[in-house]
């Protein structure tokens, strides 16, 4: 009897310390494992290509050339030793010029999420600080914070491209036309101390005549922007004559082609996502009869942070 009291208590207190939860510095614990202190890690720095091990925790990398760091291979079975899916690293490219690089097991991948798409290696360039996370059967999840990096070294974080052919008239007068298939939609992340937009527009089109003079007259572009700010204020612009171009019809009852390329680059932007459309118009013609069509337009915006 008393051996099957002494069984029964032995098996209550294992399934309390089974359970219980453990706090350092506080006797009362609200997590599984609570620290009321500092917490610290393993520190190693090296200056060439290696290898992650169960010893590491924080790394920095101060070479002075471009070196790799290969990522140790991860089981996908359960409760084996190499199933440490949950084991984080932390990695700081200190270099002041060259890139750490890196690298998952064979078969495995580094996942960054969103559109990025996963790959078995990452480029760290330097200022570069990353959380390494074991996931599951595929290898790593990665994030991914912008530290100190040089001045030069901006980062390209959005992009969008658009454009489809099918002419535009262009009328006479002084208003503006807007080329809507050319429009481009980018955001601008939070975070980030700088921010640059750069824009590029191409299109072509003709001019026409069928009178029995020759002509010439130019086209004025500028750059419409709408949008709103990461704090929900309108973020609003024209960016007037962004380019000119010009067409000459030198014999009558012809006429002529013409392209243009414009390019804007705006770095007083902050967070927030934008909209921008090119808008053309006609201006000083010898011949009022001409007919102006734009016939295809390309856009594409840019957005790089650092």
């Amino acid at each position: 009897m008393n051996t099957k009291l002494l069984l029964l208590v032995s098996i209550l207190f294992l399934s309390v310390n089974v359970h219980s939860q453990v706090g350092i510095n506080t006797p009362t614990p609200s997590s599984t494992l609570d620290i009321k202190g500092s917490v610290e890690g393993n520190f190693r720095e090296i200056t060439g290509t290696g290898t992650l091990d169960n010893q590491d925790y924080h790394v920095s990398f101060s070479g002075i050339s471009d070196a790799v760091l290969n990522l140790p291979a991860k089981s996908a079975t359960d409760s084996t030793p190499a199933d440490f899916r949950g084991r984080k690293y932390y990695i700081k490219n200190n270099s002041t010029a060259n890139n750490l690089t890196l690298t998952a097991a064979a078969g495995q991948v580094i996942r960054s999420g969103g559109t990025a798409a996963a790959n078995n290696t990452f480029i760290m360039q330097p200022g570069k600080y990353a959380v390494l996370t074991a996931s599951g059967t595929n290898g790593w999840d990665l994030d991914v914070v912008v530290a100190s990096v040089a001045a030069n070294n901006w980062e390209l974080v959005s992009t969008d491209a658009n454009g489809a052919t099918g002419a535009v008239t262009i009328p006479t007068g002084t208003a503006f036309t807007t080329l809507s298939s050319g429009r481009v939609t980018v955001t601008i992340p939070s975070g980030y101390t700088s921010s640059r937009v750069v824009l590029n527009f191409t299109g072509w089109g003709a001019a026409g005549n069928s009178d029995g003079l020759a002509g010439k007259g130019s086209l004025r572009f500028q750059v419409l922007q709408t949008g709103t700010k990461a704090d929900g204020t309108a973020a609003n612009a024209t960016y007037a004559s962004a380019m000119m171009t010009s067409w000459v019809m030198p014999t009558p009852a012809s006429s002529t082609r013409f392209n243009y390329p414009v390019t804007l680059t705006l770095s007083t932007l902050s967070a927030g996502t934008y909209i921008f459309d090119i808008q053309m118009r006609r201006e000083d013609e010898n011949n009022a009869t001409t007919s102006i069509a734009n016939w295809g337009i390309t856009g594409k915006a840019d957005v790089y942070v650092k």
